[in-house]
C-alpha cells in the first residue's frame, strides 16, 4: 500500500509538470526511502568454528589480556579467550526462520529523534546528555538508552529489531556472508575504529581502576574517511543485501533481545529456530541488551554481521554510550 501510494504521488506530480510545460523534461525526485523490506525466509545465523577462532585472535590483539594465566590451559586470562570464546562456542551457525519485516534503511538521526521529542513521544534527556559533539541533527542518535530507543520506535509505529532480524537484514541469504556486502573485508567501506594506543591505555590505567571502561573502546580511525561519527547513510558502498546502510560500523545498535551469559545460558542456548527473541528474565530491573554492528570507536572486526560485541556485558539498558544508536523495525501483517 505504501509503495503504491508513493508511486501514485510521483506519477501525478510528473503528469502535472508535463501538462504545465509540454515538451519540457522535468525530473521529479522520489520521496526518501525510509524502510527496506526483508522477505520471510531461512538464513544461516551465527558463526562457524574457524571464524570464531579468528574473532578471538583479533579480540586478543585489539584488547590485550589481563595479567595472569589460566590454571588449566595456561592461556592469558582475559575477556577474549574466556568469556568471548565461550560465548562464540554457543553461537554456532544454525538455520533460523524469520517472518517478513521492514527495517530502517539508516540509523535513526538526531533530527528524527528531535521531532519525536517535539511531538511529545520521546524523552528530552538523550539530547542534553553526554558529549554534545555527537548531538548534531545530521548525525545518528547516540547517548540514548534502550527504553528511549523503544519509545521512539513505538512513536514511529515500530519497534527495535530482534537480534535475528538484525542479522538477517545484514547477511541476507548468503550463508558465507560475514559483512553486509558479502565475504571480503573492505575496511574503507565503513566507519570503524582501531585498537587503543598502548601509551594512552597505560595513562588511563593509572587514572581509572575500572577494567571494562579501559578496554571497551579503541581509538577513532580516520583512514575510513571519517575521523569521528558520520551522518547515517554516508557509506553507501557498504549497503546490505536488502538496502540497509551502516549495519557495519558508524554506531553500534541496540536490538530487542536481552543478553544472557551465565553458567546455564550462553549465546543462542534455548532460543527457538523460528522468530527467536530472548526476553529479559522476570523481575530483572535493568537487563543487559544485545548490541550489534560495531562502531567508529571499535576495531573493525567487531562490525562483523555475525558477531556480538566482545563486551556486551556492559550494555545495561539504562546506560548511555556515545557509540551506540539504533534503527527501528516493523512487523508486516
Amino acid at each position: 500500500m505504501r509503495r503504491t501510494a508513493l508511486a501514485a504521488i510521483s506519477l501525478v506530480a510528473t503528469a502535472g509538470a508535463a501538462t504545465a510545460a509540454p515538451g519540457r523534461v522535468v525530473q521529479v525526485a522520489a520521496p526518501p526511502r525510509i524502510e527496506v523490506f526483508v522477505p520471510a525466509g531461512r538464513f544461516a545465523m551465527g558463526v562457524e568454528e574457524d571464524a570464531a577462532l579468528v574473532a578471538v585472535q583479533q579480540c586478543e590483539l585489539a584488547f590485550p589480556a589481563l595479567a595472569g594465566s589460566h590454571l588449566v590451559t595456561n592461556k592469558p586470562i582475559g575477556f577474549c579467550n574466556v568469556d568471548y570464546e565461550s560465548e562464540l562456542e554457543h553461537m554456532r551457525t544454525r538455520s533460523v526462520y524469520v517472518d517478513a519485516f521492514a527495517i530502517d534503511r539508516d540509523e535513526v538521526s538526531v533530527a528524527s529523534y528531535r521531532r519525536c521529542v517535539v511531538a511529545g513521544g520521546c524523552d528530552l534527556d538523550p539530547l542534553i546528555s553526554g558529549d554534545e559533539r555527537y548531538i548534531r541533527d545530521d548525525g545518528p542518535m547516540v547517548n540514548v538508552t534502550w527504553p528511549e530507543a523503544q519509545d521512539f520506535c513505538r512513536w514511529r509505529g515500530g519497534r527495535l529489531p530482534t537480534e535475528a532480524e538484525w542479522e538477517r537484514a545484514a547477511r541476507g541469504d548468503n550463508p558465507e556472508a560475514t559483512w553486509p556486502w558479502g565475504i571480503e573485508e573492505r575496511p574503507k567501506d565503513f566507519n570503524h575504529g582501531q585498537p587503543r594506543v598502548e601509551a594512552m591505555r597505560e595513562i588511563e590505567r593509572t587514572q581509572n581502576t575500572q577494567v571494562v571502561p579501559l578496554v571497551l573502546l579503541g581509538d577513532p580511525d580516520d583512514t575510513d574517511g571519517s575521523p569521528l561519527i558520520a551522518p547515517p547513510g554516508t557509506y553507501t558502498w557498504g549497503e546490505g543485501p536488502y538496502g540497509t546502510r551502516d549495519q557495519a560500523g558508524n554506531v553500534a545498535e541496540w536490538t530487542a533481545d536481552a543478553y544472557v551469559h551465565d553458567d546455564s545460558v550462553k549465546g543462542y542456548d534455548d532460543l527457538a529456530a523460528q522468530n527467536p527473541r530472548r526476553d529479559a528474565r522476570p523481575g530483572e530491573l535493568d537487563p543487559i541488551r544485545v548490541v550489534r554492528g560495531g562502531s567508529w570507536r571499535q576495531p573493525a572486526f567487531v562490525a562483523h554481521s555475525n558477531l556480538r560485541d566482545p563486551f556486551n556485558l556492559v550494555y545495561r539498558q539504562s546506560a548511555r554510550f556515545s557509540h551506540v544508536g539504533f534503527r527501528c523495525a516493523r512487523t508486516l501483517r
